[in-house]
């Protein structure tokens, strides 16, 4: 008796409401493919790491944190897992980070339901897709990584207080809890991390905690 054929398990971590469950809909009605579970957050994107999954669609701008997160758990943890981003294009550097810590394409929010199930069925079959509007950006962003970055960190770097302060933002203090360690106002926290913001080009706490960390500026193990 011939095995019934395996579908291929996908998961959705997908904010907007909408956009998630046009997502499940394609999945389920897609010849071969099953929803293993849809979620809204990088918390509940977590628990839907199982063993059998086998591609998970994710965006990037979660409420409780970036979906970058997710994406390098999952790589961790499971090994043959094929990841999608599927989010607007903000900046080449938001791209990158997500390829860097292991998805394997980039799907433009807005995109038809064609050609995200092209992606599908791509990453299932070793490819990498990538929306062309983000390719070229992606390109330009690794040619310039190794001169323009290095060059502004060496020109602009961080401050002893300010690693300092960035160094307990990354263990997890609030504002108020890192100006009482450092006998100064929450507001001169929110300075400095304004500066740091500013230096390293981001715009939220995990994206300055892995830029300072890719480049030695901090380190967060004793």
């Amino acid at each position: 008796m011939t095995a019934a054929p395996r579908y291929a398990r996908v998961a959705i971590v997908e904010d907007d409401a909408i956009l998630r469950e046009n997502l499940v809909q394609l999945v389920t009605r897609a010849e071969g493919l099953e929803i293993a579970g849809a979620a809204d957050s990088v918390a509940t994107g977590r628990a839907l790491l199982e063993p059998d999954l086998d591609v998970l669609l994710i965006d990037l701008a979660l409420p409780d944190g970036n979906g970058v997160e997710v994406i390098r758990e999952a790589r961790e943890r499971l090994a043959n897992i094929k990841i999608i981003v599927v989010s607007i294009f903000g900046d080449a550097r938001s791209v990158v980070r997500a390829i860097e810590a292991g998805a394997d394409g980039y799907l433009l929010k807005g995109a038809g339901e064609q050609q995200a199930e092209e992606a599908i069925r791509s990453v299932l079959d070793g490819g990498a897709p990538i929306s062309p509007a983000v390719a070229s950006h992606i390109l330009t962003r690794m040619r310039e990584r190794s001169s323009s970055e290095r060059g502004a960190e060496l020109d602009a770097p961080l401050t002893e207080k300010e690693t300092a302060v960035l160094t307990d933002l990354a263990k997890g203090f609030r504002y108020k809890e890192v100006a009482r360690l450092h006998g100064i106002s929450p507001h001169t926290v929110a300075d400095h991390v304004k500066s740091i913001y500013r230096k390293l080009a981001v715009n939220s706490r995990s994206e300055a905690v892995f830029e300072a960390v890719q480049a030695g500026l901090i380190k967060l193990k004793d």
